[in-house]
């Protein structure tokens, strides 16, 4: 009986769901998770990474671009802490949006800075190198498909040797 009233409560739950919020939550579910990630690093072998910056964006394909969720991460790693190399400030700004009949876009710079610090204390901080990265997605409003365009020249003040990696 306990059975009973407990699947009658679930059916009454789901039966009370207007079009919006069903609607809204199937909207919200075709979103996709983006991950555009760089690692900086030494530009000579054995070309060790310093850390990971994330750029993230929830690329949704039914909605506007405009209103596109993003985030941005930087963190050193144990090589990069070693060495003095503090990866902080990361930040990812909108240049522009828009869209066709198939696909909504938008275009993105990323950008972090990489602090010269004394190695281990990460203090004092003798140079600020800062580092921009330029990409877009690209949603086709009928399939949900996002691919990833990167644009531009990497724009950076890093210092002679260092790298930006795609990689891990």
């Amino acid at each position: 009986m306990a059975v009973t009233a407990v699947a009658g409560l679930v059916a009454g739950a789901i039966a009370v769901l207007s079009p919006a919020q069903a609607s809204e939550g199937a909207s919200a579910s075709s979103c996709k998770s983006r991950h555009v990630k760089v690692y900086p690093g030494d530009g000579i072998p054995p070309r060790w990474r310093y850390g990971e910056v994330d750029f993230a964006v929830n690329v949704c394909p039914k909605e506007d671009a405009d209103g596109w969720e993003t985030n941005a991460t930087a963190a050193s790693n144990k090589t990069g802490q070693s060495i003095g190399y503090k990866l902080e400030s990361a930040n990812l700004r909108v240049l522009g949006t828009g869209e066709n009949k198939q696909t909504r876009n938008a275009t993105y710079m990323g950008s972090f800075v990489v602090n010269d610090c004394a190695p281990l204390i990460e203090w004092p901080c003798a140079k600020t190198h800062k580092v921009e990265v330029g990409f877009a997605f690209i949603a086709d409003k009928k399939t949900g498909k996002v691919r990833l365009v990167y644009g531009g020249a990497v724009d950076s003040t890093m210092p002679r040797g260092m790298a930006l990696y795609r990689t891990p």
